[in-house]
């Protein structure tokens, strides 16, 4: 037994389900104590937190909106706000940063909470709100507000899709923004209504928090995009170009479902089947065996392509690319590649979830779990050869990223403080 797991069951036995939700509740009652706010001609703060995405941008769906996001509330503040992005690290606690600026020369002097303020916990800091949960909890004691978003609760829901360590810290993260949030930002209403029950179930939270849901944008290249074009990709999209292609996005993982995808192609191309399949995404945990497969299959390079450091720049080219954008997760908390797919107008091939289904009218196909390598590939090629007939229903129905932010800013003129 590794010391993750060894720790997740020391845990367990120290702080059954009651002494936590005790601890939680008695917490929360403190903080309720705080003085009210005078609205005056004094402009409130919000202090977005981009923590991950300041010390490395992986990439990942998550940064994708925390980019897009971070970015337009600081160029576009709501009126009576100052938004200034903050950051923390293990070591030094939430202070003002002049993002996206790497300035190591910066102040890193600790934030100075007055009544009115509001964190917005945006980007997915495991670590440091765990590690500088008393600041936050002093920002809430002298009259300012906590919100967080709120990307999904798959680590506690289906713990053996991720290692122990994430587990735990995510664990630990949801301990602490139970105790101090004022309210969340789910990004879409099975996270919200998943939220409430976990809440409520867990830790007997149920009526002194808000929640509002967000739409979630898909426009890559309108928010600080990241930048960068891997070598010979040119003749990657030839490559592409001469037979139909199925793109496949986010990080290998065991939820992601690479290995089902991997496999209905296996069976295509050995009954010579004239397609591509690109993954773009991270090498992610518990699939060590899968990236091996993935790098020494005989048609790497040929027609089954691994972009692993992929920018926001070469994956819009790709979406461009494709023929279709395949969707095989087993669960996620919104799916953030099939609104881009639909974004850039092309069809897409979704696990039969209900978190797809919400998008039907807008033209997606679905795939039923269960299928066999075989009848799954028969089923992807049938959708790719006929994938120039396929029609988005509601093109212009997809959200920006302006829409996202402008979801939040609405929150924010109602938000009591």
């Amino acid at each position: 037994m590794n010391w993750a797991a060894f720790e997740r069951r020391v845990q367990t036995y120290l702080y059954p389900g009651w002494i936590e939700a005790w601890q939680i509740r008695r917490v929360r009652r403190s903080l309720l104590r705080r003085p009210a706010y005078s609205r005056n001609s004094q402009q409130r703060r919000l202090f977005v937190d981009i923590s991950v995405i300041r010390s490395h941008d992986a990439g990942t769906g998550i940064q994708r909106v925390v980019r897009a996001v971070a970015t337009q509330l600081l160029e576009s503040p709501p009126p009576g706000w100052t938004v200034h992005a903050v950051s923390a690290t293990r070591k030094l606690p939430y202070h003002a940063v002049d993002w996206p600026s790497s300035d190591t020369t910066a102040d890193n002097t600790p934030l100075a909470f007055q009544q009115g303020d509001l964190f917005l916990g945006l980007d997915f800091a495991l670590d440091t709100v765990r590690i500088h949960r008393r600041q936050l909890a002093d920002l809430k004691r002298r009259g300012g507000s906590l919100w967080f978003v709120m990307y999904d609760l798959l680590p506690v829901q289906r713990p053996e899709w991720f290692s122990d360590k994430n587990v735990i810290r995510f664990g630990k993260w949801l301990r602490v923004i139970a105790s101090l949030a004022d309210g969340f930002y789910c990004i879409s209403t099975p996270v919200e209504e998943e939220l409430r029950k976990e809440l409520a179930q867990r830790f007997q939270i149920a009526d002194d928090y808000r929640t509002h849901t967000l739409p979630m944008g898909w426009d890559l290249a309108t928010r600080r995009p990241s930048t960068g074009i891997p070598d010979d990709f040119d003749t990657l999209l030839e490559q592409l170009e001469q037979r139909p292609t199925a793109l496949m996005v986010g990080t290998l993982e065991p939820r992601k479902g690479h290995g089902d995808v991997l496999a209905a192609f296996n069976s295509l191309w050995q009954e010579s089947g004239n397609y591509n399949l690109v993954f773009v995404g991270r090498p992610g945990w518990k699939t060590e065996t899968l990236q091996t497969a993935i790098r020494r299959h005989q048609l790497s390079g040929k027609q089954l392509f691994w972009l692993d450091n992929a920018s926001d720049e070469a994956l819009s080219r790709l979406y461009a690319a494709c023929d279709g954008v395949l969707m095989a997760s087993h669960a996620e908390g919104f799916g953030l590649p099939l609104i881009e797919a639909l974004g850039y107008g092309k069809p897409v091939l979704a696990r039969d979830l209900p978190i797809f289904r919400q998008h039907e009218e807008k033209g997606v196909d679905y795939f039923k779990s269960g299928m066999s390598a075989a009848l799954l590939g028969q089923h992807i090629a049938k959708w790719l050869d006929t994938a120039e007939t396929h029609t988005i229903r509601q093109p212009v129905a997809v959200p920006s990223w302006s829409d996202t932010t402008q979801a939040i800013l609405s929150s924010l003129i109602d938000e009591p403080a």
